[in-house]
């Protein structure tokens, strides 16, 4: 996948995430086309995904200091205390 598809996947990814804390009438990505899922791609799609949430997370906080590398250590901190409070359980 070349740098500018990637892009498009990241823009796709937190459009959808943003949305989700905005009213219907509010949403940008009413009419967002289906991303096709290629086996092929999958890396790419869950590193794009990171990297949505990150940008999510800068959005709604405005903590611009916190660069990917730091935002995985938290969020694998919150995985660490979610699995400590509910057990093992998915």
């Amino acid at each position: 996948m070349n740098k500018n598809e990637f892009d498009k996947r990241i823009e796709k990814f937190v459009t959808a995430l943003r949305d989700l804390y905005l009213d219907v009438d509010e949403r940008e990505g009413t009419e967002m086309p289906k991303i096709e899922l290629k086996e092929e791609n999958l890396t790419d799609d869950f590193t794009a995904m990171i990297i949505a949430v990150h940008l999510l997370y800068t959005f709604i906080t405005g903590d611009d200091d916190m660069d990917l590398i730091g935002f995985t250590h938290m969020v694998n901190r919150l995985a660490f205390q979610w699995l400590l409070k509910n057990g093992n359980e998915d």
